[in-house]
């Protein structure tokens, strides 16, 4: 577990700080100068191409996750693994390019009146999700040797902090929207530079091919895990980015920006389970090779309590400064409030348990991710079209946290009944207990000036919550973490 928390202490660093200048982009500066429809097509981009990304790589990540162990050897170049990923990346591009012209007259014509941005910039889709299928195949082969840091700091930090530039330039009229647009796209793009420069570096980048390793049997599997994991990885982005598409169908892409802001929020309780499911993925799978369940159960267990523990903090400080979020934005996204709410009540559910997705897709039944994220998808489907037109944006954060909330009940379930595996315990229900108490503490505050307010309420949570966590000793990852920060700091250890 060290090299597990480790690595997501160090990839949420990077994530939350991210996030921090994501929310100063999206959450603050740019309601104040860019109008809803550019919102809405920055969100809807970012959707939608990683959708066409996900198809692309053609559930070749499932088998870096679920068959790397037995391609796993240095002085072989690990058997030409990385030809085979690189191989299937760009066959799955031709696909999806070639899938994507054929949409096209239909995305054009449905778009033309109602959102005509994202006709003007369609042409740029093609690329990006060339690029975007390259940095998911090879972040997701850097995952597997053990370094999950580099991916994250450049895709959720440095993509923000370029981002964060072009913004300023636009709020100064130094650049205009289509110049800030194309330096979106070239951002987005950008991280998987640094990732085979870390590859190269390392000696882990190799595209000689070594087919001869692939016995029948090997094939099959691969075949087969790829089959599987292709509906798996395009359902499981699907489930996070549709609703952008749905809100855009049946609503407007002015309305997929206030709900792209809304919802921007709740992205910060995903944060943990991003960061421990990256390293912690390729380790289970190494488990499943000696059939150690009891050291996955031991990760599943530290991970769903700490991951809890962390996103229950901060749906905590979203709740208790509501009001203060929206004294920030303007006017038009008072309309997105349940929206913040929902979305994050679903998200931090979701995140407390979905590492047994991850323990699923690594396992022998495997496929039963298939049918859960099938099932998830008209669940969805069929939850939006009938939420979204009855209660607009507020539906759609409904329908996604309705669906994502069912499979990951379903996942925790399999687990449970198949391996004997669970990670919900007790002690979750106290992490949830202690948030309850911080959040009624945080509430009863009086109305003070804005940063004065935000802080404040923000403090008293913190502490708090944090107090009763430590009182309760939920959590012995975060008290040896807390021992080692404190250490750097005593007497003895600047000896």
């Amino acid at each position: 577990m060290g090299i597990i928390i480790r690595q997501s202490v160090r990839g949420a660093f990077w994530s939350y700080l991210g996030i921090v200048i994501g929310y100063i982009n999206v959450g603050i500066i740019m309601p104040q100068f860019f109008d809803t429809a550019q919102i809405g097509l920055v969100q809807l981009f970012a959707s939608v191409s990683l959708i066409f990304a996900q198809f692309g790589t053609l559930g070749f990540n499932s088998v870096v996750n679920r068959l790397f162990p037995h391609f796993r050897n240095q002085e072989r170049k690990h058997n030409g693994f990385l030809f085979l990923a690189i191989a299937t990346g760009l066959t799955g591009f031709l696909v999806t390019a070639a899938g994507f012209y054929v949409l096209r007259p239909w995305v054009v014509e449905s778009n033309l009146e109602r959102s005509p941005l994202v006709v003007d910039y369609l042409w740029l889709m093609v690329p990006l999700i060339f690029m975007r299928i390259l940095f998911s195949l090879l972040d997701n082969y850097n995952k597997v040797l053990y370094d999950s840091v580099t991916g994250t700091f450049w895709l959720d930090f440095m993509h923000k902090v370029i981002n964060l530039t072009l913004i300023v330039l636009y709020a100064l009229g130094v650049v205009d929207f289509r110049f800030f647009f194309m330096g979106y796209v070239v951002s987005m793009s950008l991280p998987v530079v640094p990732v085979i420069a870390v590859l190269v570096r390392r000696g882990q980048f190799s595209l000689q091919p070594r087919l001869s390793f692939l016995t029948p049997g090997l094939r099959r599997e691969t075949g087969r895990t790829m089959l599987f994991g292709f509906i798996n990885g395009l359902a499981g982005v699907i489930l996070l980015n549709v609703d952008k598409v749905f809100v855009n169908q049946y609503l407007s892409l002015s309305d997929v920006g206030i709900f792209g802001v809304c919802a921007l929020f709740a992205t910060l309780i995903r944060v943990p389970y991003n960061s421990i499911s990256r390293i912690a993925t390729g380790i289970i799978a190494e488990a499943w090779k000696r059939d150690d369940r009891d050291h996955i159960r031991e990760i599943y267990r530290k991970a769903a309590t700490n991951q809890a523990i962390a996103g229950t903090l901060v749906f905590a400080g979203i709740l208790v400064n509501l009001d203060n979020i929206f004294r920030i934005l303007p006017p038009v996204y008072g309309d997105g409030r349940m929206v913040m709410v929902i979305y994050s009540a679903g998200m931090l559910v979701n995140t407390v348990i979905a590492l047994a997705g991850n323990i699923t897709e690594s396992s022998k039944y495997f496929g039963f991710n298939t049918l859960f994220l099938t099932l998830s998808i008209g669940i969805q489907a069929l939850l939006s079209m009938w939420l979204i037109p009855r209660f607009g944006i507020n539906g759609a954060a409904l329908a996604t946290s309705l669906t994502l909330i069912i499979n990951s009940l379903l996942q925790a379930a399999l687990q449970k009944v198949a391996f004997g595996i669970y990670g919900v315990t007790s002690r979750i229900l106290l992490v949830f207990l202690a948030g309850f108490a911080a959040v009624a503490a945080g509430v009863l505050l009086p109305a003070m000036p804005l940063i004065p307010d935000i802080l404040c309420r923000s403090g008293l949570v913190i502490l708090i919550f944090t107090a009763m966590i430590l009182l309760m000793k939920l959590s012995p990852e975060l008290h040896e973490l807390l021992r080692s920060w404190t250490s750097r700091f005593t007497p003895q250890s600047r000896r």
